[in-house]
């Protein structure tokens, strides 16, 4: 069973990952010249640290992507290490609601991040870089995960000015209401970008307005982010396993939230995502009801909305809550059985399995960094009908894998729905190009080529000129191999 758990952590708050595959299992999956660069880069690595530093061990994508890269590097005996910030509740509120969903433009036009807050948070990162002054002398290379830990930048720098940082955004940035200095969007960001602004390096999304105008374009590079196909998530499972896994969800749903079982002799689409503003869980179910008005359906589909909790987001119990409340209105009361709401615990091989049994997959963030949800669904065959927002249209090729929809086009969701429910010859067809276009670079391999090169770029010439490039198709022209 490949779910991750409980994750433990060391005394200094490392996490290591669960070793459930070998190098060889990634060998076999990945392109022969991938591989070779990536040993390439490793042997030039040797004798070099780089760490990681986050915000959690469990919840959400930076989390996920860790697991799997920690886990290939430890493989590949490269020198490389994970931590998480001592979590604080305050400090969480502050960095979720007043740097997160600020820059996201997913707060209400009145939340500011205040004098007092900017204080405690200070106060806080200070303390965690007391707590990590060993690991940033004994490391080469260092990354900082998103806003929560960006504090600890100018800590770094103070006691190892040897150390190269990197600084890795993972969210959509509202750019425009950045420039504006009347918008709480230009508070929170000067207040992070005076914590960055020494970093070595920016790497964002591939999605240029992601990027604030005064992050220097010569220190910017591109990266999407990733997923792993050996994982509890990926993994290939058997038809007695997608069946054991979803009895398992049954049972949780029928213990844990009170509510009917899931059918699994009636179809069912999914959306995994966390309880987050910026997820539109409240344009998949109005998208829902529409769809479950329309005729034509000879087997009404049941929907499933579900996705994990993590230790530094306070949203998630209150979106959670408002879903549960707005299903109990007038005119969701004839399908508000049909209607699964779960906040899972942390286990993969469960979100497998319902991605596996769906008939399709939903992804209607308002506002999105990547979400690399939308490519573990076309992985396993699934076509996804998503928001044109973030990265999104990275991952879909409108009408071909999936449908592209205007944020906010609940009808448009709706008829995207009936017709791969109602027309049998779409579906299959697009459930067949679904997995042949589910992009090979948004996986373990090619993300851990890119660290990598960053990594030994900076060690070797002190500085990587960006200009916007894509990391690894850098790598790819530096080391031509034959």
């Amino acid at each position: 069973m490949h779910s991750q758990g409980i994750v433990k952590l060391s005394k200094t708050n490392e996490v290591n990952p669960n070793y459930f595959v070998t190098l060889e299992d990634y060998k076999k999956i990945t392109f022969r010249k991938e591989m070779r660069l990536l040993q390439k880069l490793v042997k030039e690595f040797k004798g070099k640290r780089i760490s990681f530093i986050n915000a959690t061990p469990q919840g959400g994508g930076v989390a996920i992507m860790r697991h799997a890269l920690i886990r290939l590097y430890k493989l590949l005996k490269v020198d490389a290490h994970w931590y998480v910030l001592k979590p604080n509740e305050h400090a969480f509120n502050i960095t979720k609601r007043k740097f997160h969903n600020i820059l996201q433009n997913v707060a209400q036009d009145n939340i500011r991040l205040t004098k007092d807050e900017m204080r405690f948070y200070n106060n806080w990162i200070g303390k965690n870089a007391e707590f990590f002054k060993n690991v940033f002398k004994n490391s080469d290379v260092i990354v900082i995960d998103d806003s929560q830990p960006s504090g600890l930048i100018s800590f770094i720098k103070k006691y190892n000015p040897n150390a190269k940082v990197i600084y890795r955004s993972h969210i959509q940035i509202v750019s425009k209401l950045v420039r504006n200095k009347k918008t709480p969007q230009n508070i929170s960001w000067n207040f992070i970008w005076n914590n960055i602004k020494d970093a070595d390096c920016f790497v964002a999304h591939p999605i240029i307005d992601f990027v604030p105008e005064n992050v220097p374009k010569e220190k910017t590079v591109f990266m999407p982010a990733t997923t792993d196909p050996l994982d509890g998530l990926n993994r290939e499972l058997t038809k007695k396993e997608i069946l054991y896994f979803l009895r398992i969800f049954n049972e949780i749903l029928i213990r844990q939230e009170g509510q009917k079982k899931l059918d699994l002799k009636r179809p069912f689409i999914v959306q995994i995502a966390r309880f987050d503003p910026s997820k539109g869980i409240l344009d998949v179910l109005e998208s829902y009801r529409k769809l479950r008005l329309m005729p034509g359906l000879e087997s009404p589909p049941q929907l499933v909305i579900c996705g994990n909790s993590s230790i530094d987001d306070p949203d998630g119990k209150p979106v959670f809550n408002e879903i549960i409340k707005l299903l109990k209105n007038t005119e969701y009361k004839k399908i508000a059985e049909d209607i699964k709401v779960i906040r899972l615990p942390h286990m993969d091989d469960v979100l497998n399995a319902l991605l596996r049994k769906s008939t399709f997959a939903l992804q209607l963030s308002t506002k999105e960094g990547f979400e690399v949800k939308v490519t573990e669904a076309l992985m396993k065959g699934k076509p996804v009908i998503a928001y044109k927002t973030g990265g999104i249209p990275l991952q879909i090729k409108n009408k071909i894998n999936g449908f592209l929809v205007e944020v906010g086009n609940t009808s448009k969701v709706a008829k995207h729905m009936h017709d791969l429910l109602t027309n049998e010859n779409l579906y299959r067809k697009m459930s067949k190009l679904a997995k042949k276009y589910a992009n090979r670079d948004y996986l373990t391999v090619p993300n851990a080529i890119c660290w990598l090169y960053l990594a030994n770029q900076l060690t070797k010439n002190g500085a990587v000129v960006g200009n916007y490039s894509f990391v690894k198709k850098r790598a790819e022209r530096e080391y031509v191999l034959k």
